[in-house]
């Protein structure tokens, strides 16, 4: 069963590679999320992103999630951080979900799932939403910051400007 697990894992469009806290803290202060903010976080893993959007800048926080395995941990992790009442995870296909009301969507996932969302963010996003990138680009988007981790990954941060 756990061999079938990991074998349907990696026919996703992005492997799980949680993200460090301090690109975390940096892509959050870069992006200005806020109080007022809607936060989706597609593929959000364990949901650390959740989170830390909640307990340090007060927004609320979707993340949406297809492997049930995730989604429990990610439940979990809200409800432990005491976040769930401005937090919410969605067993889902991240490719299905509306993005209508979103201010701020952050992705890690790669360069095969961001080629398939830019369409969808150009037909879902409003004007002014903001989107963050860690590691691959937004094809047909242009960044309006680049930064760089202390890995040296790159951060791509794109906003919705039509």
């Amino acid at each position: 069963m756990v061999l079938g697990w990991l074998g349907w894992n990696l026919t996703l469009d992005a492997l799980w590679q949680p993200t460090d806290h301090k690109t975390i803290s940096r892509v959050l202060e870069t992006l200005d999320v806020s109080s007022g903010d809607l936060v989706y976080d597609l593929g959000c893993g364990d949901g650390r992103w959740l989170t830390r959007v909640v307990k340090d800048r007060g927004a609320t926080a979707i993340g949406v999630e297809i492997d049930p395995f995730r989604v429990i941990v990610s439940w979990i992790r809200v409800i432990l951080s005491g976040s769930f009442s401005r937090a919410k995870v969605i067993w889902g296909n991240m490719y299905e979900v509306d993005l209508t009301g979103a201010d701020v969507v952050i992705l890690f996932l790669s360069e095969e799932a961001n080629a398939k969302l830019a369409p969808k963010f150009d037909r879902e996003l409003a004007r002014g939403a903001r989107v963050a990138s860690f590691y691959h680009k937004l094809p047909g988007w242009e960044p309006v910051s680049t930064e760089t981790n202390e890995d040296g990954l790159e951060i791509y941060v794109y906003q919705r400007r039509e």
